[in-house]
């Protein structure tokens, strides 16, 4: 469960502290300590606090300029001016033993446009900031958090509610992401159709995420490289059946794992005890389905037929011989496919080049057919309807500032990059 949920996070109420006793204020009037927030304790057991303050106002256009760093003393006041176009000036500060004090988050804000509220907090190691609002007639909200100890980044999450164009009924969306967990999803609401109806369902997509990964292992090592479990995991677990649920025994029976690295190659983990084909009709046979997108899914409208411009490809990967098969929209481009056997002849750990494009949208599914006269089971990335772009995963694009996806004991684990901040620049930067 995210760190937010299962927190007691504490209020922006504090222990006020006089100005002149706060050294982060000294030559920097106006300023003033408005509260501490006990942010619980790093992995050596020491505590950590983080220090809210207040510097005054000034004028909108220069308080911009330093939004993301330490505000300096010049063109600042302790009071709003009348009849100008100012800001609040206030920082956050990490104070922990032995250590240099470091910016968390500096802002100006005015309280005009679509933010209509904001807060902070802090507890078990973690920093976080949440803003909230409304947009077109739309509330909204965003939440970001970082661990403090080390520096790392940690989550995200978006929320906004809109009114039904057809039914009046308010509906949710969002989106979300957790860097400890690498992973994340999002949500639609049934889109208003220009028929006047909406359409049927929600959309729960997962992301799937891209992320840089070893030299070697793309080189060569990923065929005796598996995917981590559980905690450091850096891929997608394929979790929807599509198709006989009730026929699948359990993960060796048929499973399927996915990560998408640079380079536009797929790398895949397909776990299954008992390998059909090749045989004379690849539909008997275990397969793979791709399918690869152009457009982001989360953006698309599930209302009426897709676009040209908005259709999936689709190739068909027989696991017995990493033969491929042209499938729905009839793609021209080919695949390149590399294959290596799990150890004990459980499945096979695959590469698959994917054409030269960026796709936004990718979807995989495993066809099982235990008994090699057609498929028993489908499992999927995503809730996938065939030829429907909107049902795809979206891809997640992980920057390797952010993660990277690392070899340690012999399995692919995912490893959070120590954010790298001077102490007078923020890690929290505002877009």
């Amino acid at each position: 469960m995210h760190v937010a949920q299962t927190l007691l996070w504490l209020s922006l109420a504090g222990q006020p502290s006089a100005p002149q006793t706060e050294p982060l204020c000294v030559n920097r009037a106006p300023c003033a300590l408005l509260n501490v927030l006990p942010a619980g304790q790093d992995a050596r057991g020491v505590s950590l606090s983080v220090k809210h303050l207040s510097l005054g106002w000034m004028e909108t256009e220069a308080g911009t300029r330093f939004v993301g760093q330490k505000f300096t003393a010049s063109g600042r006041q302790e009071h709003k001016a009348p009849g100008k176009a100012q800001c609040e000036v206030r920082e956050w500060w990490l104070q922990q033993e032995g250590k240099a004090d470091q910016l968390l988050l500096s802002l100006c804000g005015d309280g005009q446009g679509a933010v209509r509220e904001e807060t902070a907090s802090a507890g078990a190691n973690h920093f976080i900031y949440s803003q909230s609002g409304v947009r077109r007639n739309a509330p909204w909200s965003i939440d970001r958090s970082i661990q403090l100890s080390p520096l790392l980044p940690a989550s995200t999450i978006q929320r906004t509610q809109r009114i039904s164009r057809t039914t009046k009924k308010e509906k949710s969306e969002g989106e979300t992401w957790e860097f400890d967990k690498m992973s994340g999803e999002v949500v639609r609401a049934p889109s208003d159709c220009r028929s006047g109806t909406e359409s049927s369902t929600e959309r729960l997509l997962p992301y799937l995420p891209k992320l840089q990964v070893d030299a070697a292992y793309l080189g060569g090592g990923w065929k005796q490289t598996g995917f981590r479990r559980g905690e450091g995991e850096c891929h997608l677990v394929a979790r929807t059946y599509l198709q006989g649920e009730d026929k699948v025994r359990d993960a060796q029976d048929a499973s399927l794992r996915v990560l998408l690295v640079p380079d536009n190659a797929l790398m895949l983990e397909v776990l299954d005890e008992k390998v059909t084909g090749p045989s004379a009709n690849w539909h008997d046979d275990d397969h793979l389905e791709i399918w690869l997108g152009e457009q982001p899914p989360q953006d698309l409208s599930d209302c009426g037929p897709p676009t040209d411009d908005q259709a999936p490809k689709q190739w068909l990967i027989r696991l017995a011989d990493a033969k491929v098969f042209p499938g729905f929209g009839a793609p021209e481009q080919a695949l390149r496919v590399e294959r290596a056997p799990l150890p004990g002849k459980e499945g096979y750990r695959l590469k698959v080049q994917l054409p030269p494009g960026l796709f936004r949208g990718i979807s995989v599914v495993y066809n099982d057919s235990d008994g090699g006269k057609g498929t028993d089971s489908r499992i999927a990335t995503s809730a996938l309807t065939p030829g429907r772009p909107e049902t795809l995963n979206p891809v997640y694009f992980i920057r390797p500032e952010q993660a990277s996806c690392s070899v340690r004991d012999g399995l692919l684990t995912a490893v959070r990059t120590e954010i790298k901040a001077m102490p007078d620049q923020a890690v929290l930067q505002m877009q």
